[in-house]
């Protein structure tokens, strides 16, 4: 397929969004618009074929293909994190809380309404949980099943200030296993494109998208750690190496067909209805032959400027009968559906609506029943 010298140059600058689906329900995983560096690279090695006199480059067969990709995000992410240790986020999550309690004869003792847990590395079957009064960082423990404040003498009526753990319903829970299991998941990465309108890039508009599908990847060799910075915010990056899906089916059956492995698609999609790529219609065959009150499908395909043909989208196209205004054959206005009415020929023309200078006619037969 040739290259069209004269079509418009293109810029693409930063991704916009970035989105990662679970790879067997679908269900999104994570999402972000947030990013403030990324990018895809791909490597091989070249596969050099050498020989004869002074050891001639003779060919090349690539292998060890990989295509990987990276990116940081401005906001701060558990769910993001987790796909890198093949972690899920849970509610209800464990955590110290601070209570103000009053003493009463001489004891303090958590409220009904909060149920002591133990802490993290603790024995869920200890006698006490670790539990703390003021400012002490004395561990007087909590009775599980009383939830009395062991340890401690209290002056009668006197507020407290304790901390203790609990699970509290609306926290959020990642745990960080000590053996990774890297989440393998269906990415797709947006990037904005922007057409040439003038001397800068001031002057340029946004011309549609550019869109990177990757089947699989997996989220391997990124920091899933928090920055401790008193000056710097905490990013969230990923790290995502492709995995190789292939698409053949039994369907395929050739001896010389290539692998079909892909680790990927990048999909440019103009904003708008925009036909600048069709170069121009075409009917197949030419002749359109169809029995009295019987219907035929106008056969209309896109002619691109690579030269490949397109089936168009019918409701993007305008039919009308020329001529004899229906007396042989009526077409549906974007449909292109002909209804032979009565014996006789007839021509039909076909228009894309939003670009009424691309046309092609068809002529149409209608034959006895």
């Amino acid at each position: 397929m040739a290259f069209q010298k004269n079509k418009p140059p293109c810029y693409a600058k930063g991704f916009s969004e970035a989105a990662v689906y679970d790879i067997v329900t679908g269900d999104l995983l994570y999402w972000t618009n947030k990013l403030k560096t990324g990018n895809t690279s791909t490597s091989m090695n070249d596969g050099a074929i050498e020989g004869g006199l002074g050891n001639q480059l003779l060919a090349n067969i690539p292998d060890t293909v990989r295509l990987t990709g990276t990116f940081e995000a401005a906001d701060f992410s558990l769910e993001a994190r987790g796909l890198q240790m093949g972690s899920t986020v849970r509610y209800n999550a464990k955590t110290l809380v601070r209570r103000r309690i009053t003493a009463q004869s001489n004891k303090l003792t958590l409220p009904d309404d909060v149920t002591p847990a133990p802490a993290f590395g603790q024995s869920s079957d200890a006698e006490t949980y670790y539990c703390y009064v003021g400012n002490d960082g004395v561990n007087y423990g909590v009775d599980p099943k009383t939830k009395e404040i062991k340890g401690f003498t209290a002056e009668n009526g006197k507020e407290y200030c304790v901390q203790f753990y609990t699970n509290v319903f609306n926290a959020e829970q990642l745990t960080i296993p000590a053996n990774f299991s890297p989440t393998v998941a269906y990415l797709v990465i947006k990037t904005p494109m922007y057409a040439e309108n003038g001397t800068s890039s001031k002057n340029s508009s946004l011309a549609g998208y550019l869109y990177g599908f990757y089947p699989r990847v997996q989220f391997v060799g990124g920091d899933a750690g928090v920055n401790g910075s008193q000056t710097d915010p905490t990013t969230t990056s990923l790290n995502f190496t492709a995995q190789a899906y292939n698409e053949l089916t039994d369907e395929v059956c050739s001896d010389c067909n290539s692998e079909g492995a892909v680790y990927g698609y990048l999909t440019y999609v103009p904003c708008g209805e925009d036909f600048s790529a069709v170069k121009a219609l075409a009917i197949v065959g030419g002749v359109v032959t169809v029995k009295q009150g019987e219907t035929a499908q106008t056969p209309v395909f896109y002619v691109m400027d690579n030269g490949e043909i397109l089936t168009p989208n019918y409701g993007d196209l305008t039919f009308k009968v020329a001529g004899d205004g229906g007396t042989f054959a009526k077409v549906g206005e974007h449909t292109g559906i002909i209804n032979g009415t009565a014996e006789g020929k007839t021509t039909i023309t076909v228009t894309v609506t939003a670009k009424p200078t691309l046309t092609a006619t068809a002529n149409v037969t209608v034959t006895a029943a």
